[in-house]
């Protein structure tokens, strides 16, 4: 009898396939399969959890009585790479436990970010500051900038200085702190190292922050490390930097940024920065656009500093994108 069409991709399938199959067959499978294949199954493996055995019969309906020596049960991945470890090199073996590793840590990751950050703040003020920019370089910029805000004083500006310097994370160990944390309140990690640069990190943070923290905490810095504030500054793009931008440059913001957001974020902008924005407009937008903003009345220097904010991260995003440049 015909069954039921699967609803799993290909690569889905794949995964189901060997990890259900006797060790006889699946090792002769995988020795058939390129690097790249075999990585792209683990990573779809990793996120299969029970297959019912009728979806197992529809995918592989012609090696059915292969399967039944089974149970039609499919074997975890960690058991199936102890398996295949004698057809495969141990390198490669050690690269997919990795990626299993990395999937537990993501799913950690994401139950961490929905804790209170004054919660997390609270429990990490008592970890080393190197512990802390480790555990702080996996979370979202926003995340981090959260919990920074909760930490002492003297604290921040030793957080900050470890994440800007921060070459390799053991993820694994993260994984462990994580796992920690959650278990106070309610976990992190993989073996293998993430890279990335800590400046540019750093710099991602300090620009969630208000302008006042983030100037004091990048002062900090510069009395015990002035290149190191040189290299973080110079992965930042500030509301100040807009004076770096290009009339073209300005032009094309104009065009996806929000009037009200702009006008909120002008209100306190230096004159230069206000002429710059002006001057890309016609006369006449340009009378509306300032006749709007006396309009305006009195604004909270946190609706401001937040209406900054949110320009800039558009510009960033521009600049990411390759929309616009920023000059010296």
């Amino acid at each position: 009898m015909a069954q039921e069409k699967s609803a799993l991709s290909k690569a889905q399938k794949a995964a189901v396939l060997l990890l259900s199959l006797p060790e006889e067959i699946s090792m002769n499978i995988v020795k058939e399969f390129s690097e790249e294949e075999l990585r792209k199954i683990f990573s779809l493996a990793k996120d299969l959890e029970s297959v019912p055995e009728e979806e197992i019969e529809n995918i592989a309906e012609e090696i059915l009585d292969e399967i039944k020596k089974t149970g039609r049960k499919i074997k975890k991945p960690e058991e199936f790479i102890e398996n295949i470890k004698k057809v495969i090199p141990p390198t490669l073996a050690e690269k997919f436990k990795g990626i299993l590793d990395l999937g537990d840590a993501e799913k950690i990751l994401k139950e961490i970010e929905k804790v209170d950050s004054r919660v997390l703040a609270s429990l990490l003020r008592n970890e080393h500051p190197q512990t802390i920019a480790l555990f702080l370089s996996q979370l979202s910029p926003k995340k981090s900038a959260e919990i920074i805000q909760n930490l002492p004083e003297e604290l921040r500006k030793e957080v900050v200085k470890r994440i800007a310097t921060l070459e390799n994370v053991n993820v694994q160990y993260v994984k462990e702190l994580a796992q920690i944390l959650l278990e106070e309140i309610s976990s992190l990690g993989a073996k293998e190292a993430l890279k990335l640069e800590g400046t540019a990190v750093a710099a991602e943070l300090l620009n969630t922050l208000d302008k006042e923290t983030r100037e004091l905490i990048l002062q900090s810095i510069g009395q015990e490390d002035p290149l190191l504030e040189e290299r973080i500054r110079e992965k930042m793009f500030t509301f100040e930097d807009i004076r770096k931008l290009s009339d073209r440059d300005i032009i094309e913001i104009l065009k996806v940024v929000d009037k009200n957001t702009l006008m909120i974020a002008l209100l306190g902008a230096p004159e230069d920065i206000k002429q710059k924005f002006l001057s890309n407009m016609s006369k006449r937008a340009a009378k509306l656009f300032l006749e709007d903003m006396e309009a305006l009345g009195p604004v909270k220097k946190s609706e401001i500093e937040k209406a900054q904010r949110q320009v800039v991260n558009i510009i960033r995003k521009m600049i990411d994108e390759g929309k616009i440049e920023i000059g010296e």
